[in-house]
């Protein structure tokens, strides 16, 4: 797999940073906001139960095959920005 960017829309509804991978990915996720945090966490991401990550900050893991990563607004609607590579 090639390195993979963009940015994102996030909202109140959890979004997949990546699709499933039989292979492990290395995910960097940057927060774009400057005001709210973004949620990380699985598809049962809540407001209640993600991961925080400040505004203007930024995150990195493995993630193993099959997983999928997916973000949150803690308010409104934020962008954030991502990496996907093979690890």
């Amino acid at each position: 797999m090639a390195i993979v960017t963009g940015q994102l829309s996030v909202g109140a509804s959890p979004v997949a940073v990546n699709v499933p991978n039989t292979s492990p990915l290395r995910v960097h996720i940057h927060n774009n906001d400057n005001t709210n945090n973004l949620l990380v966490g699985n598809a049962d991401l809540t407001s209640l139960n993600g991961l925080v990550l400040p505004k203007l900050d930024s995150i990195e893991f493995v993630l193993n095959p099959m997983e999928v990563v997916y973000l949150l607004s803690s308010s409104g609607t934020i962008n954030a920005s991502y990496l996907v590579q093979n690890a």
